[in-house]
């Protein structure tokens, strides 16, 4: 399995270097917002950015999911407790 990933890492690097050499333009061109130009970036750098932001907004979604799903299991572990002790306690009836 370890060899596998190190031809799956090997491709992946391949192709990131050949998109980014296919996508070089000089000069590059100028990255507008509305009618203001913010500046020149590479194609690539643009698509990479893209990339990055992606994977950084789907690491923060799944680590807010687990932590609330964390949570939720805590509680549901806490009420089972205070229903055992409750239910340990002898002498107690309801009124």
């Amino acid at each position: 399995m370890n060899k596998f990933k190190m031809i799956l890492l090997i491709i992946v690097v391949v192709v990131l270097v050949d998109f980014a050499w296919e996508n070089i333009a000089l000069p590059p061109p100028k990255l507008k917002l509305f009618t203001f130009t913010l500046g020149q970036i590479p194609t690539f750098l643009l698509a990479y950015i893209g990339l990055a932001l992606g994977w950084v907004v789907g690491w923060v979604g799944h680590a807010l999911r687990v932590r609330k799903k964390r949570r939720q299991a805590e509680a549901a572990q806490a009420l089972s407790q205070e229903q055992q002790t409750q239910k340990s306690q002898p002498g107690q009836e309801a009124s």
